[in-house]
């Protein structure tokens, strides 16, 4: 489909051609009042190829974008599964910043490489060649101006181009980059920067980066505008050649007008396509660098494999030396078992692995050693997702409706079911505080609630599913001694025939069995 937008590109600047070829010879002919059947074939020309240039510019867009949408939405799924079937290691390989322009910007800033690049690129060459063509037939001689041109501007010249602006630009897209990131984390940390003193410091940073960007923009812009003037002077020459030939010619021998004409008009046009190209050159390595980093991404390894299926309800988990991490090993290796009915608590003092290891009871992070439900090994099967559930050491509040944040984990729950949940976590009361109730949206981390508030919505959330094994990274951090021994005793409950895990530093006394993990 792009080939034909390639050519309908290219006819549209032909068609350009067509049309201030035949105008320059309908106005020489019109001025020797040839036979009127000669100015109405002039006419006719003229407006067929206003027309054509018009239709066919029209469907360059229709097919070129169309084509570049198709791909960019084959693209986003692409990226969904990949991610989708991925450990969350990969996305720790990524910053946020980075991860943004990866999955928003990067995305589809790769597909404009076809539209801004390709396209023009195409339609260049097809067109450039087909107006030396035509000087050809006016005039053989033209040759000597189109062939160094034509072999200079299509090929020497964007190779010049990519050899000293590609570079630049692609540094560039890296030091955007470092920016975005330095801007997160001082946004991030403004609060401590300002209590610290060090937000002068921050600022100042930041200032250099900007500095650098745009002494590197400057550097680009001053290269582009060095082309652009040599560009501009061998279109220049060429027009003055083929003025200086049509000169020579008609003093050396009669020439028909009409040619003269023509030879004068042809370099003015046929140069429409370089116009439109040559400026998207100087940033294509931006482009380029944004389709290197979806390349990264979609050729990451994925960790989701086809295994068996779990036909029956997980009744027992026993972990046998097992470690896991994100890209370097810290855990002491850990063993432990747990059978439906009863309650494991981890504890252990900070940097010795409890949330990692959650991370890898919960099948989002890779692990060695033993990890087996009821004496299967967990990473043979491949339908976990749903049996075991839990929440993480940062849950996400995502920016809808309070319903909504809690339905993830069951799709067909019933609002009696939600609120019965809240209640269990004593949050009943906040469903009447919201001026829309289970509809109201909560925001991007739950703005619109304390952060107490956020931790006890995604312990429901974990509550509301119906699953076989559910795993807690400190639940009831942060609450007050009662609330907290409040929920520990309805999460116990509550999960009394199901296999609970729970990581804490403190609580939780009465328990099954104890964990303690050491560094």
């Amino acid at each position: 489909m792009m080939f034909l937008a390639y050519l309908l590109g290219a006819f549209a600047f032909i068609g350009g051609i067509g049309l201030t070829i035949s105008s320059a010879w309908l106005i020489t002919m019109a001025s020797m009042q040839p036979p009127i059947l000669t100015l109405s074939v002039a006419i006719v020309l003229v407006r067929f190829f206003g027309i054509f240039r018009s239709a066919a510019r029209y469907c360059e867009r229709l097919i070129s974008h169309k084509a570049v949408f198709s791909r960019l939405t084959t693209l986003r799924v692409g990226i969904y599964k990949k991610l989708s079937q991925s450990s969350i290691a990969l996305a720790h390989t990524f910053n946020s910043g980075t991860a943004v322009k990866s999955l928003v910007d990067d995305v589809e800033r790769a597909q404009e490489y076809q539209l801004r690049i390709k396209l023009p690129q195409s339609s260049a060459v097809i067109s450039l060649v087909a107006g030396a063509l035509l000087a050809y037939w006016v005039r053989p001689e033209s040759l000597i101006f189109t062939l160094p041109v034509c072999a200079l501007l299509l090929a020497a010249f964007p190779a010049l181009i990519k050899r000293g602006s590609e570079p630049i630009a692609r540094s560039i897209e890296k030091t955007e980059n470092s920016y975005t990131q330095l801007l997160e984390g001082s946004i991030h940390g403004l609060t401590e920067a300002a209590i610290y003193g060090y937000l002068d410091e921050n600022v100042k940073h930041a200032n250099a980066v900007e500095l650098e960007i745009n002494m590197m923009e400057g550097q680009l812009l001053r290269q582009s505008w060095g082309f652009a003037t040599i560009t501009n002077s061998l279109i220049a020459f060429c027009v003055v050649g083929f003025t200086w030939l049509a000169m020579t010619l008609t003093q050396s021998r009669a020439v028909p007008a009409v040619q003269v004409t023509m030879l004068i008009f042809i370099p003015l046009v046929i140069f429409e396509a370089i116009t439109a190209w040559y400026p998207n050159l100087f940033t294509a390595g931006k482009l380029l660098m944004s389709q290197h980093s979806v390349d990264t991404l979609m050729s990451a390894p994925t960790d989701q494999k086809l295994g068996a299926h779990l036909d029956t309800a997980i009744t027992e988990i026993v972990a046998e030396n097992m470690t896991v991490s994100w890209d370097r090993e810290f855990m002491s290796p850990t063993s432990f078992d747990v059978k439906s009915g009863e309650l494991l608590v981890i504890r252990g003092r900070s940097g010795s692995g409890k949330s990692t290891l959650v991370m890898g009871l919960l099948g989002l992070l890779p692990y060695k050693g033993g990890l087996t439900f009821d004496g299967q090994a967990a990473d043979s099967f491949s339908d976990l997702a749903g049996r075991v559930v839990g929440t993480v050491q940062h849950s996400h509040i995502f920016n809808t409706t309070l319903r909504e944040n809690l339905k993830i984990a069951n799709q067909v729950a019933t609002d009696a079911e939600i609120v019965e949940v809240l209640a269990l976590v004593e949050l009943n009361q906040l469903v009447s505080e919201l001026p829309h109730g289970l509809d109201t949206i909560i925001g991007d981390f739950g703005r619109v609630i304390s952060g107490g508030e956020a931790k006890r919505l995604a312990v429901a959330r974990v509550l509301l599913a119906k699953a076989d094994v559910y795993v807690f990274d400190e639940p009831t951090e942060h609450l007050d001694e009662e609330l907290a021994q409040r929920i520990e005793v309805r999460i116990t409950t509550r999960l009394a025939h199901k296999i609970a895990i729970v990581v804490t530093h403190g609580g939780w006394e009465k328990c099954d069995k104890t964990l303690t993990m050491a560094r």
